[in-house]
């Protein structure tokens, strides 16, 4: 008898430990399930800086990361990129921001000065997710979205004055047009790109933009407005100031919201994408932190989400769009691959001078 109560004591034993061993196997496959992978960074700020714009959808993206890696993000939302940029470079030997938020060209520039660490492909694991556009050929930091630039009007206003609209960039220094336009300032993100596609088509290059230059030159006072920021350019329209611009796909149903009856056009010379990079600041307080939250902005899921959230195009090749979306953002390979391409490491390198002979001949204050 005493040696049938032992064994059955020794049964129940095991069975006890095995269903501890069940208990804690099962506790792990769900860490993994969530993503968490036993990662906790004990309530971290995670700076990240970015437009003032884009401050609440991304703080609304980011919930999950939150949740996830107990961190917090605060958002840096210093004004334009050359402002960004500036920030940054100041800030070199001592950075406030894990991560900056730039589009490609200025992102470029932040490289060339050493601003930011190399991602590491060991974390950021979804880049072949991306279109090949996305990706940075140094290894630095991805495009997460984009917004694409055109030409766009407002009907209405160019109809009470019997006028054809227009279907370049060159045709917007026309002067049946004077006093209408409002262009992107050299200094902005779309002006060395409008410069750029406008030399290619009269005859010169990326290495000569004169044609171009010189037609901004001789047209300079039809041009109502040069604009650094967005706001200028929704500004100009509310108040009747500009009815015709070079700008990004993003702003439509906001200006048709306003009661504009606005048109998208995509110029003979090509539409131009301003894509949205995302980069790990070097020297940065939280450098793994700064990692995960670039694959998680480059995630599938994460990019199935960024049009809704953020209103701009995603970049991930496996990403979803609702459908009433795809009517004004770019979307699928089709429109990517339509989007006209430029040399980002060229323009850094160029950019300062067109600047210079843009604000002394054009732009003259």
């Amino acid at each position: 008898m005493k040696k049938r109560l032992l064994a059955l004591l020794l049964a129940g034993l095991m069975v006890m430990s095995l269903a501890a061993c069940g208990s804690d196997a099962q506790e792990e496959t769900t860490g993994e399930e969530t993503g968490t992978d036993g990662q906790d960074f004990g309530g971290a700020e995670l700076v990240v800086a970015t437009w003032g714009w884009a401050e609440a959808g991304l703080k609304e993206l980011a919930a999950d990361f939150e949740e996830t890696y107990n961190c917090t993000i605060v958002v840096d939302p210093t004004s334009g990129n050359g402002d960004r940029l500036n920030k940054l470079m100041a800030e070199k030997n001592a950075p406030t921001a894990d991560v900056a938020m730039l589009t490609k060209s200025f992102a470029e520039t932040g490289a060339q000065e050493g601003l930011f660490e190399p991602i590491d492909t060991s974390v950021v694991t979804s880049l072949d997710h991306l279109y090949d556009f996305a990706l940075d050929a140094n290894g630095y930091g991805p495009c997460y979205s984009l917004c694409r630039y055109g030409i766009m009007y407002n009907a209405d206003a160019l109809a009470e004055l019997n006028l054809d609209p227009p279907t370049s960039y060159q045709d917007l220094f026309d002067d049946k047009y004077a006093g209408m336009v409002a262009l992107p300032d050299m200094t902005s993100t779309a002006g060395p790109y409008m410069l750029v596609a406008m030399a290619e088509a009269m005859g010169g290059s990326q290495e000569d933009v004169t044609p171009a230059m010189e037609l901004m030159q001789e047209k300079k006072d039809n041009i109502n407005l040069w604009y650094t920021a967005s706001s200028d350019v929704v500004n100009a329209f509310t108040t009747g100031e500009a009815n015709i611009t070079v700008f990004m796909d993003i702003n439509m149903p906001g200006l048709m919201e306003s009661g504009l009856n606005m048109v998208w056009v995509d110029a003979a010379e090509g539409s131009f994408a301003a894509p949205a990079t995302i980069n790990v600041v070097k020297g940065c307080q939280n450098p793994e932190l700064a990692q995960l939250f670039v694959e998680y902005m480059i995630s599938d899921e994460v990019q199935s989400r960024v049009a809704e959230t953020m209103n701009e195009a995603p970049v991930n090749k496996n990403a979803t769009m609702p459908e009433e979306l795809k009517t004004y953002l770019a979307f699928g390979e089709d429109a990517m691959s339509a989007l006209k391409q430029f040399d980002e490491t060229y323009i850094a390198s160029a950019k300062d001078g067109w600047i210079d002979t843009f604000q002394r001949t054009v732009n003259v204050q």
